[in-house]
């Protein structure tokens, strides 16, 4: 018969005691149970990053459990969101002229605020968010990737929104 070194079984009581406490819950539970997601607002020279940002920001909502949307903003908490700063940098140089870009980076500010109808409570106002996704182009699709990059940065964007307001409290 073998013997189990103490080390081993002190160590094994510790990692038990532990995973006691874990939870597979992602977040911790809400003071609400309705959301209202308000019509975004676009103070910047976004292209259309409005509508993207409003689906992203929904669809990750509507996954959290024990949330719901709501389509007013009686009785839920609301959510208001305005993108105020969009832009695009070049990041490096196309090596046959310098004044193209070879990758950009596309950048998107957007102020958040998260009140609650019911208690009147505001739990955060315009709390700044601002994310950046990196494109890299050949010689004449400069426009379209910027086209494909917005629905990726605003679902970086709509991820933050979600940890914010589920890891608030």
């Amino acid at each position: 018969m073998k013997k189990i070194p103490l080390s081993v079984c002190l160590l094994t009581s510790v990692l038990g005691a532990g995973c006691m406490f874990y939870s597979l819950k992602p977040y911790t539970p809400l003071e609400f149970d309705k959301i209202y997601v308000a019509p975004i607002r676009n103070d910047s020279f976004a292209p259309q990053t409005q509508v993207s940002l409003t689906k992203q920001v929904r669809t990750k909502l509507s996954n959290i459990s024990g949330l719901e949307l709501s389509s007013s903003p009686e009785n839920a908490a609301t959510l208001e969101i305005t993108i105020v700063d969009f832009g695009k940098y070049m990041a490096t140089a196309q090596e046959e002229d310098t004044s193209r870009a070879k990758s950009f980076d596309i950048r998107m500010v957007i102020l958040c605020t998260l009140s609650n109808n019911v208690t009147g409570r505001v739990y955060f106002r315009d709390y700044r968010i601002s994310d950046v996704v990196e494109c890299h182009t050949s010689k004449d699709n400069l426009q379209e990737l910027q086209y494909q990059a917005i629905p990726k940065l605003a679902n970086k964007l709509a991820d933050r929104v979600c940890d914010i307001i589920c890891h608030l409290w």
